[in-house]
Order: structure tokens, then C-alpha cells, then sequence
């Protein structure tokens, strides 16, 4: 086929046109689900934590864990870095002492907005006692 210049400039024109006029990919909107943990806590023991983030994080946005800073009832706090697989996660951490906790799950994926929650629970004094 023989394409005259005229008819290759009007074609690129159009596919500029049409790039410049299409919808913007819009960032995707997470939620996350933080899940209590089960039972009883007691402290000077582990606790696991499980979160999911919905819908689930496809492409660069997979790649990015969460963020679970803890707030312990003596004010100290420490942050954990869990990766996801298939939008979900556990994490075990230790529980130094009866009391209420904060755990803030933080979701900052570059493909979308970030997403945040807060999860309160209560220790109970170890009935073994304490191993400090």
C-alpha cells in the first residue's frame, strides 16, 4: 500500500487527539480491614495481627506493604513493615504489657490514596505472671 504524507499526518493528528481527549486513569481507592485478634490477650505474650486491603493491589501497588505502628499502653511504640499476599497479612508482635493497645495499619500505594485504620485492644495480665 502507498500512503501519501498527507494521509500518514492526519492519522498521527488523530491518534494525538484521541490520547489527549481519553480519560486520565483515575488512582485507585483502598480500604483496609483490620481483623481483632482471637480470644484472649494476655501480656508477655504474642498476638497476631491480620489486615486486608481491598480491592485487591495489582501492578507497583502490590508491592507495597503496610504500616502498623503500636502504641503500647506506656506510650512506647514501634512500627511494623508487613508485605501483603493477595491483599492480606498477618503479623505476630509481642505484648509487654496489660492494657490498651493502637495499632494504626497505614496502606500508601503509589497507584492509588492512601488508606488508614485503627484497631484498639485490651492485654490482660499474664496469668502466669510476668517474665520481666
Amino acid at each position: 500500500m502507498n500512503y501519501s504524507r498527507g494521509s500518514v499526518v492526519v492519522a498521527a493528528l488523530a491518534g494525538a487527539v484521541s490520547l489527549a481527549l481519553a480519560p486520565a486513569a483515575s488512582a485507585a481507592t483502598y480500604q483496609i480491614t483490620a481483623l481483632p485478634p482471637i480470644g484472649t490477650v494476655y501480656s508477655d505474650n504474642l498476638v497476631t495481627l491480620a489486615m486486608a486491603v481491598s480491592p485487591v493491589p495489582a501492578g507497583a501497588d502490590s508491592t507495597t506493604p503496610v504500616l502498623v505502628h503500636i502504641t503500647e499502653p506506656d506510650g512506647d511504640d514501634r512500627t511494623l513493615t508487613v508485605p501483603l499476599t493477595l491483599g492480606g497479612a498477618t503479623v505476630a508482635t509481642r505484648v509487654n504489657e496489660p492494657g490498651r493497645y493502637v495499632a494504626v495499619f497505614t496502606f500508601d500505594a503509589p497507584g492509588g490514596d492512601p488508606a488508614t485504620t485503627t484497631l484498639e485492644f485490651d492485654a490482660v495480665p499474664s496469668p502466669l505472671g510476668s517474665s520481666s
